[in-house]
């Protein structure tokens, strides 16, 4: 449904996007992750055929968006970071200018915003005034927009942005039920909300892509070793020899919890465990718990990102 090839965009001297190439099957949700500056913006926008690029080339379904931007613009629905609101118009008057402005004929409209008002939560606000609305609602109204027409795709710039915890969750919701409806691609930086909502991430840093795939396929690719943490009862010197005796395994960190026990972090083989519980035992250290640590996307943002290691 969307694939971009060698997208590059200056901005002056400044390289925004460097050969930058994916591809989004249709019904999937897709997240686009990068620090503040990655150029998921950049992206967005010419994707939606805002902006051109200066090299490269990017179509959905099939149309190209450098050639043929009126259509492709007929096939999508954007958001921008900032929802294009216009304070002092009702929210059922704004959709009906939206939907307008996407060239739907006359009798159509009243049937696009009355469905798109009952997705997206909106119904009961019709006649409410842009302008009064919190911010989660005008996010709503934003998303609403993007999907009056039935577009194929939906473009989501940062959705979630500046809203409180509760109308966080309301968002995910509503994104997650656009699921085989819509194709969706929507860029973050905060990493709960792909982990929450997308089927896969494409993790990006410097306009290029660092890394693709589901959180666990990530995982998979980039950590051989999973990560143990290890509950002990007894001396700590005595814990450091035993586990250094122990093949393959790596101590991250050692500490005292409040109850004297000691906890380990550390690094090694799944196939290590059975030796490594059995080393503790025969040295007469109390095993009290030995387990895979849980992960996050955000860790592995760091990882990848943090210290520009490149997929």
């Amino acid at each position: 449904m969307i694939q971009a090839t060698g997208l590059t965009k200056f901005y002056g001297e400044r390289r925004a996007l460097d050969a930058l190439s994916f591809r989004i099957a249709a019904g999937e949700i897709v997240g686009l992750v990068g620090k503040n500056g990655a150029g998921k913006s950049t992206a967005l926008r010419i994707l939606s055929g805002q902006l051109l690029p200066s090299e490269g080339e990017v179509t959905v379904d099939g149309i190209s968006v450098t050639e043929t931007p009126r259509e492709v613009r007929r096939r999508i629905g954007f958001l921008p970071e900032q929802p294009p609101l216009y304070p002092e118009m009702t929210v059922r008057g704004y959709l009906a200018f939206a939907a307008a402005l996407r060239q739907m004929p006359s009798p159509d409209v009243p049937r696009a915003v009355h469905t798109a008002m009952g997705e997206t939560g909106l119904a009961d606000m019709a006649h409410e005034t842009l302008g009064s609305l919190s911010r989660g609602y005008q996010q709503r109204v934003g998303i609403a927009q993007a999907i009056v027409h039935t577009p194929k795709v939906l473009l989501l710039d940062e959705p979630m942005a500046g809203l409180d915890p509760l109308q966080i969750t309301q968002i995910r919701a509503l994104i997650r039920s656009f699921r085989q409806r819509h194709t969706v691609l929507f860029s973050s930086h905060i990493l709960s909300e792909i982990t929450n909502v997308c089927d896969r991430v494409i993790l990006i840093d410097q306009g290029r892509v660092r890394a693709e795939g589901s959180e666990q396929q990530l995982w998979e690719r980039f950590h051989q070793r999973e990560r143990l943490l290890l509950r002990l009862r007894g001396e700590a010197g005595r814990a450091r020899t035993v586990v250094a005796g122990v093949d393959g395994i790596e101590l991250r960190s050692l500490g005292a919890e409040p109850d004297g026990t000691l906890a380990l972090s550390l690094t090694a083989p799944a196939e290590r465990r059975e030796a490594l519980s059995r080393a503790c035992v025969e040295a007469g250290l109390g095993l009290l718990e030995l387990r895979a640590e849980q992960h996050g996307l955000e860790e592995l943002f760091v990882e990848l990102l943090g210290e520009g290691r490149a997929a």
